[in-house]
Formats: structure tokens, C-alpha cells, sequence
């Protein structure tokens, strides 16, 4: 063997991350404050949660924001190992849940005294929602699509709830613990909820995160 080689062969061992060695590993995410958000140094409850889950405190768990829409597109492509935004089930992955409780995903609309709630969302057939961007055909949007709505997609659920304070869609996507921190009496959140969730963080298994957690 060439000097040269052995020389490319030590060097590609020595960065080879070894037991005690600290690891980054990027954590996928979109702007929904309060669980995952830039604007706070730990980068929201979700973050929080998932560094009292790891094993290890050698691991930086490094926050990588995308907008909904190129979320999703990452995790199509493959090029991911963690991520708080959903994977679909028709993509391979593992999940860890963070949190005991759940949280209730529901619609915001402008308050009204009687209670917002639905059997089905054909009920509210031709009012407009905004929900996350992300594919237009995916199953989450396609529900309000054949149930009769204008949807709007938006980046982030701030500007969602900013559409609904203007009157330029009657609902928008948001949770209760989201809506709870806002503290908005002109809004009203609905008894009735579209998912209720841990709060999840999904894995690529290429990547084998799952080693971390218990």
C-alpha cells in the first residue's frame, strides 16, 4: 500500500465519531411556536422535551428550520434523520414520543357565543381555512378540500390566525396549547378536534437515532 493511502485511511478513522464523542444531529422543524420556534434560545417545548429524552448529553440535537413545504420535500428525498414535522405513513419511519399529555390540533375562528364545534367538516362546506403549506393533494389538506372549503395555504400558524383577525379566511389550523398562550378573546378554538397528539419526534431509520432513547 502507498504511503499516500495509508495516510487517507488514518486520517478518515480518526474523524470517525467514537463512543465518548460528542455528535450533532439535525433535528427537522418548521416555525410553530411554542413547540418548535427560533425565536427562543432552546428552541421551543419540543426541543426542551427531547433533550430530557436523550441518553446522552453528548448530543446536540441542532435545530434546521424549513418552511412546510420544504419540510415535507426533505423528508421525501430521503436526506433526514429527525424531525418534529410529520412523516406520512407511506413514508418509512420510527417515532418517539416526548410528552404524557396530547395535544388537541383543531380550527380557530372569530368568536361567536355558541360553541365551535362539527360531527363531520362537511357541516362547514364552503367557508375558507388556512392550513400549513405543504403538498396540495396531501391527505390532511385533501380532507377539507373534498369536504367542501376555500383552502389557503400559509407558512406559519401566526400568519394563519392573522388571516382570521382580518377576515380573509373564516379558520385557521392552530392547538390548544398554541391558542391558549395567545390569550386572544376575539378568538374562539373549537371543542372539536381534527387530531389529538403527542408530542412526537419521527426518525429515519437509515440513520439509527432510535440508540439514543431508552
Amino acid at each position: 500500500m502507498r504511503f499516500s493511502g495509508l495516510l487517507i485511511i488514518i486520517g478518515a478513522l480518526l474523524q470517525m465519531p467514537t463512543a465518548g464523542q460528542a455528535k450533532t444531529i439535525d433535528v427537522l422543524a418548521i416555525e410553530y411556536p411554542p413547540f418548535t420556534t427560533s425565536k427562543e434560545s432552546s428552541d421551543g417545548i419540543a426541543f426542551e422535551l427531547l433533550r430530557k429524552a436523550a441518553l446522552s448529553d453528548d448530543i446536540t440535537w441542532r435545530a434546521v428550520y424549513a418552511p412546510p413545504g420544504r419540510a415535507a420535500a426533505i423528508i421525501r428525498s430521503g436526506e433526514w434523520c429527525a424531525s418534529f414535522y410529520p412523516v406520512v405513513e407511506s413514508i418509512k419511519s420510527q417515532s418517539i414520543v416526548l410528552s404524557k399529555s396530547k395535544v388537541s390540533i383543531g380550527l380557530v375562528r372569530l368568536a361567536e357565543e355558541n360553541t365551535f364545534s362539527w360531527q363531520s367538516l362537511h357541516e362547514l362546506a364552503g367557508r375558507s381555512v388556512a392550513l400549513l403549506r405543504t403538498k396540495e393533494d396531501s391527505a390532511f389538506a385533501q380532507q377539507f378540500t373534498d369536504a367542501g372549503f376555500d383552502v389557503v395555504f400559509v407558512e406559519n400558524i401566526v400568519t394563519g390566525i392573522r388571516l382570521v383577525k382580518m377576515g380573509r379566511v373564516d379558520y385557521s389550523l392552530s392547538d390548544n396549547l398554541s391558542f391558549a398562550q395567545q390569550n386572544d378573546e376575539e378568538l374562539q378554538f373549537s371543542k372539536s378536534s381534527l387530531v389529538v397528539t403527542p408530542v412526537t419526534l419521527y426518525l429515519n431509520p437509515n440513520c439509527n437515532v432510535t440508540r439514543f432513547f431508552n
